[in-house]
């Protein structure tokens, strides 16, 4: 469309910022305010909502098909639109987490899997997969993906998490951002970065509370996904956190939103506030008295636009433009910055696309490769893969028997079950959602009402994605004499199951103990967005069942799913396998139980260490020389003869069904563009096992010494790769030596002189190459050219 009518702002061969800069002279004051803001609705806006028009919207679908849900943000698109006389669109946004947070859309595993899967080029093919599907529904911005790391098992969204390995996420981060925007943004979904920043590192594990970390730390580790997203995959929109840093909220910091994320990091798009995190100025935090300057304040630290809903950015802050308590010009930058996103995204020269009826089968058959390639496993005695299908196989557990169970927050699944939740009467964070038709009778007491509600949630998965199958339902197709029991619940106290359970397992052979927790929304969850813990190990009475279990029958397998690794050491030292599912999603029951049968090989590594307890906290690989030692912190500094602060397994770790020989390591050193070094490893690999498999090559780096104190040992790349037996495949690391760049005393970006040590590890902590480079001189960098993850090929 070109239809210029004497306005540049509507001639779609112009520039985006001469179209930008014609509109916003057109603008009255009030209308600039409400580009400024969201609404969040249930159904079509009344009129009076879309006043002078309306910055973004999210339309809250529960029950609606599809087609439906396209049909009205077209039409709701259509009412926004001539609502103002420049006809300006919204920017309609969703969760786009696992899939679009939609009904009848493609559902993929937690973040958390995708990092466990060492496989970006498949997280940027889930991203592909939700973009076309977000195109058809009329929704352009996603918020997501996340970026925080995962250092702290308390916090309840650590599912949302890749990793707690700022290399890895960054990765990770990439490949979403470019696989959900696309290589043309008017074909694309705007991405959001979140949550800006150290949000997951707060005090006492809890959401919305002060960030644990000095400002190296969040620099260097908590931005790097966030700077790499923005310099190497153009990333257009960031979300703030909840979290207070150095006497702030985010939302209202200069410091964190203008000085870091915008001079620093480079970021030049749109930055949105969480939902009510603007409201926390007023009611939390209390470092504002009024609306009005809760908005002056998130405005001028660089806040661009209010979600969900005007409250802050609405009549009270054109008010204080009115009287001179705020300069325009803050209005004219965050407005700029809207109008750019849209302009970029072509809304307001996009013709309607028309609809294509969603077909989920070929998602489908994705995401069960990805729950396939996630799931990890951490310990085998012999025991799997298990070979005799005739075999009597007792299934234990309150997972052993539930889709449901296997995803998490921001699936629609948890959507749907929290919804019904609400219909009964129970507390819920899902505020603000009106009351559809109920798709549920409920019967009996509340308890009887809740387990009907998680029913009804499993068959609703089973409608919209066919083929699902529990991990009891899909271990009985493969072991006929397979028998399930649920023993107790994920939480509570309630032994009433636990007889028939150990006399189940009493008869069996094998016994595969389904155990987790529960992530989600609603009062059931033991973890999720605003359920934090304070203990980290096995809800209700699943540890003493599996004790019990055990007394009677060691052969046990444990599967755990949940938010955050199995953290018991009883259970490492007694329990012959252990395999970690994380949220695996609604294809999780099938991949574990190919998994425990042998006609699927785990690959998955871990993207976290796993601690030994709540106390332990936090541990992870990276942490500076004389903080945490594998080698020798317990032997030099731990006086307590009954404590050990090594991780239970470190990062990276995973066993597979197949074995892995690495041979001809090879390092060598040459100069790239600003005479920055660059270091190329390479070995060759060879399955020398009798089953085709997954190995993860993990390239680390350790800078010897330094002028200030360093991490132990960095990750700099990776390369997952599939080998036949027999098979010998070469890998080969590049990258500049400026990713191990730091900060030095000056405040200046350096590499220095002296020794480093690169080796290739099966794992964070097992070398299987190694190799020493040494850089001659210190050399200042440009951070904004430094490297963020080598380059991984295979030859």
């Amino acid at each position: 469309m070109r239809i210029v009518n004497n306005c540049v702002y509507k001639d779609s061969g112009r520039l985006v910022h001469d179209r930008v800069t014609d509109l916003i002279k057109t603008m009255t004051l009030n209308q600039k305010i409400r580009q400024l803001a969201g609404i969040r609705i249930n159904g079509l806006p009344e009129p009076e909502m879309i006043k002078d028009g309306i910055g973004g919207v999210n339309m809250i679908f529960i029950s609606e098909a599809p087609r439906e849900i396209a049909s009205q943000i077209r039409e709701c698109q259509k009412r926004i639109t001539a609502a103002t006389p420049q006809g300006i669109p919204a920017l309609f946004h969703c969760e786009a987490l696992s899939g679009p947070l939609q009904p009848g859309c493609a559902a993929f595993p937690s973040s958390l899997n995708l990092g466990a899967s060492f496989a970006p080029d498949l997280v940027r093919g889930m991203a592909e997969r939700t973009r076309s599907q977000l195109l058809n529904l009329g929704i352009r911005h996603a918020l997501s993906p996340v970026f925080d790391l995962a250092r702290d098992f308390r916090f309840g969204r650590t599912n949302e998490h890749y990793s707690s390995d700022p290399t890895l996420t960054a990765a990770m981060a990439c490949a979403f951002v470019k696989g959900l925007q696309g290589d043309d943004l008017r074909e694309g979904i705007a991405a959001t970065g979140k949550h800006f920043i150290g949000y997951s590192f707060a005090e006492g594990g809890l959401h919305m509370a002060r960030v644990q970390t000095d400002w190296r730390d969040l620099r260097e580790n908590f931005a790097k996904p966030f700077e790499a997203a923005i310099r190497m995959a153009n990333l257009r929109c960031v979300m703030n956190a909840y979290s207070e840093y150095n006497g702030l909220p985010v939302c209202a910091s200069k410091e964190l939103l203008t000085d870091l994320l915008r001079d620093d990091l480079g970021f030049q798009g749109l930055v949105v506030s969480d939902y009510s995190s603007i409201d926390m100025l007023l009611d939390r935090v209390k470092i504002a008295e009024n609306r009005a300057e809760a908005a002056i304040q998130t405005l001028t630290a660089g806040l661009d636009m209010e979600f969900p809903n005007p409250y802050c950015f609405g009549p009270d802050l054109r008010e204080a433009v009115k009287q001179s308590r705020l300069e325009e010009s803050y209005i004219n930058r965050a407005l700029e910055r809207v109008l750019t996103l849209k302009f970029e995204l072509g809304l307001f020269d996009e013709q309607d696309r028309g609809y294509i009826e969603i077909n989920n089968s070929e998602h489908d058959r994705y995401s069960a490769v990805l729950s396939e390639k996630s799931i990890t496993l951490t310990k085998n005695s012999g025991i799997l893969p298990l070979k005799d299908r005739n075999m009597n196989i007792a299934v234990i557990g309150p997972a052993g028997n539930s889709l449901l169970l296997f995803n998490g927050t921001y699936t629609f699944s948890d959507r749907y079950e929290s919804e019904m939740m609400i219909s009964l009467g129970r507390n819920s964070t899902m505020e603000g959602i009106k009351e559809k038709d109920k798709q549920v009778k409920f019967e009996g007491d509340r308890a009887g009402a809740e387990a009907e509600i998680s029913a009804a949630t499993d068959e609703l998965i089973r409608k919209e994605h066919p083929g699902v199958k529990t991990m009891y339902e899909a271990l009985k197709e493969i072991f006929p004499n397979t028998e399930y029991v649920r023993g107790c619940g994920i939480i509570g106290e309630d032994e009433s199951g636990f007889e028939k359970a150990i006399e189940t397992a009493r008869k069996a052979n094998v016994v595969i103990m389904a155990i987790g927790g529960k992530n989600g929304w609603n009062h059931t969850c033991t973890s999720g967005e605003g359920i934090d813990t304070s203990n980290i190990n096995l809800p209700g009475i699943q540890a003493i069942l599996i004790q019990r279990i055990y007394a009677v029958n060691s052969s046990i397998i444990i599967v755990h799913t949940d938010n955050k690794p199995l953290i018991d050491p009883w259970v490492y030292d007694h329990a012959p396998a252990i395999i970690e599912g994380w949220l695996p999603g609604i294809f999780g029951g099938n991949a574990i139980a190919g998994i425990i049968a042998g006609t699927i090989n785990p690959g998955g590594k871990l993207p976290v260490d796993i601690p030994r307890n709540t106390g332990q906290q936090p541990v992870y690989y990276y942490q500076h020389r004389g903080c945490r030692s594998e080698e020798t912190f317990v032997k030099e500094l731990d006086n307590a003869s009954d404590a050990d602060h090594t991780s239970q397994l470190p990062f990276g770790y995973g066993l597979s069904y197949t074995n892995f020989k690495y041979s001809g390591g090879m390092l060598s050193a040459d100069t790239g563009k600003d005479d920055i070094p660059v270091i190329t490893v390479s070995l060759s690999l060879t399955n020398t096992g009798e089953m085709r498999g997954d190995e993860v090559v993990q390239l680390y780096g350790i800078d010897e010494i330094a002028s200030i104190i360093r991490p132990q040992k960095e990750l700099l790349g990776f390369k997952r790769v599939t080998l036949n037996p027999g098979e010998t495949r070469r890998v080969r690391f590049t990258f500049r030596l400026d990713q191990m760049a730091f900060i030095n005393p000056a405040k200046k970006w350096v590499i220095e002189k002296g020794s480093y040590c690169f080796y290739i590890g099966k794992g964070a902590n097992n070398s299987v190459f190694t190799a020493e480079y040494i850089q001659e001189k210190t050399m200042l960098i440009d951070r904004a050219k430094r490297g963020f993850y080598a380059e991984a090929k295979l030859l």
